[in-house]
């Protein structure tokens, strides 16, 4: 399993860190009474790893795991204990990543190689392949690529009830910000075309991470050598989330239908990062950190909050 740096490189790509989310004692507290879990083994598609990102309101999952060998990964469907391969986009691998990588209606986004290679010889995906990279909705059997800003490589994140996906997809202009020898833009796709969730003022480039069923998005702007900012777009306008004091890493991951939002921010110094609430009336609240440990991050959050 590849170990994932939470950088605005890695992040920018949607290969977010593979890190458990803190479950906060407070909200154990919260609940007056003591909940009891099963695990339940989802099994792999022949390989020996597997991970599940997202899991929807029917109890349907969706992830990835190795083949047989373990050399390739592909993208999975889990359903009443029936794990489905997704396939690819001809390429050796596929993936998803985030929260919401499924909808209510079992439609499932993410990224996949193609067959050829990459003019500019960049690794998109993050497989090692240096292959385009495209994302693709897939649904009831059927895998579908999906297009870009007019750049070689795009992925998706999450998707809503509402079929819409968000992402990140490189544009044809050279950019010094950009982690990749072209600029990269968030994108939402709908009924199959794409169009540009544009960066806030001053921000050269962004990625969009999970959209609720009200069309906000989430995600962040910013410069690989400079400030990154945790951003919501309310119809396509970018929103500034703040921040915890810190400027060059802060992260927005998820949303719910009431507009609240979890991520990462960093703290004065931008040595660490901790999690984050924010909400409309309060703005960002530090979630903290279990004891002893210095960093924390929130990767989704339910409708309940």
């Amino acid at each position: 399993m590849k170990s994932r740096t939470l950088t605005f490189i890695a992040a920018t790509t949607l290969l977010v860190t593979l890190a458990v989310p803190v479950r906060l004692a407070a909200q154990e507290q919260q609940n007056k009474k003591q909940r009891h879990y099963s695990i339940t083994v989802l099994g792999t598609l022949g390989g020996i790893f597997g991970e599940a990102w997202g899991v929807n309101n029917g109890g349907s999952m969706a992830g990835h795991s190795t083949l047989p060998g373990d050399q390739t990964y592909h993208a999975f469907f889990w359903q009443k204990g029936v794990i489905t391969d997704l396939g690819t986009l001809g390429g050796p691998n596929s993936n998803n990543s985030g929260s919401s990588p499924l909808n209510g209606r079992g439609a499932v986004s993410g990224f996949s190689d193609t067959p050829t290679p990459d003019p500019n010889g960049e690794d998109f995906c993050g497989f090692g392949t240096q292959l385009i990279c495209l994302p693709f909705v897939w649904q009831k059997g059927v895998i579908t690529a999906l297009p870009t800003l007019g750049g070689s490589n795009a992925s998706g994140g999450g998707i809503n009830n509402r079929g819409q996906i968000v992402g990140v997809s490189e544009t044809p202009n050279s950019d010094p910000c950009s982690p990749f020898a072209l600029q990269v833009e968030a994108v939402m796709w709908e009924n199959g075309t794409v169009q540009e969730l544009p960066p806030l003022a001053g921000d050269a480039d962004g990625t969009a991470q999970a959209i609720n069923d009200n069309e906000q998005a989430v995600g962040f702007t910013g410069c690989v050598t400079g400030d990154v900012h945790a951003v919501r777009w309310q119809h396509g306008t970018p929103i500034d989330l703040g921040n915890l004091g810190g400027v060059t890493g802060n992260f927005a991951f998820d949303i719910n239908n009431r507009g609240q939002v979890v991520g990462q921010s960093d703290l004065p110094g931008d040595t660490t990062h901790h999690a984050f609430l924010w909400t409309k009336d309060d703005g960002m609240r530090d979630l903290g950190t279990l004891p002893g440990i210095p960093g924390s991050i929130a990767n989704g959050i339910n409708n309940k909050g």
